[in-house]
């Protein structure tokens, strides 16, 4: 889908990179946008390894601005993956691991420019890893769906696609 509105063959390789480094994280529960790049024709793969070890640079925020790109879009949404630190479980401390989620999600954000675009992709990544539970309330309740539908029914939908046959969860339960 993604050559419909961006014919660059490294929008299908961006493409490739994410859904692979998704199912890694709900299948392996890793956290690894590397684990596509055998998917990839060689010749695109050494340089995707490239524009990976960069995007994991602490420094790399600045280089990212010019996010419109499908290449610095998905490096920033790695950058701020995986420059995030993961907090230590400490309940005592209200610290949880999870909020690594919003932790990333918010330094997604600062990067700047296409932060919709940059956010989306980080989030898909970090919510396969982390879960729905470790997105915050008052953020699911700001979800809207198609059609009309709330955090609750998209849910529901999720769970069916994931299971097909599993009851979805109703409204109000």
């Amino acid at each position: 889908m993604a050559e419909l509105t961006h014919a660059d063959p490294l929008a299908g390789d961006s493409r490739v990179l994410w859904c692979e480094a998704i199912r890694v994280a709900v299948t392996e529960r890793w956290l690894d946008v590397r684990a596509g790049l055998d998917l990839l024709p060689s010749e695109r793969s050494e340089q995707w390894q490239v524009w990976l070890d960069d995007a994991e640079r602490p420094d790399a925020a600045p280089r990212l601005f010019g996010n419109g790109f499908t290449v610095t879009a998905l490096q920033a949404a790695w950058h701020a993956i995986s420059t995030t630190p993961v907090p230590a479980d400490d309940r005592d401390a209200d610290s949880f691991a999870c909020q690594h989620l919003q932790h990333a999600l918010h330094a997604a954000v600062r990067i700047g420019n296409d932060t919709d675009t940059v956010a989306a992709i980080a989030g898909a990544l970090l919510g396969a890893y982390w879960g729905a539970s470790a997105v915050p309330a008052a953020w699911r309740r700001k979800v809207h769906g198609w059609p009309a539908m709330r955090a609750r029914e998209l849910v529901g939908l999720a769970v069916l696609a994931a299971c097909p046959g599993e009851a979805p969860v109703e409204p109000g339960a």
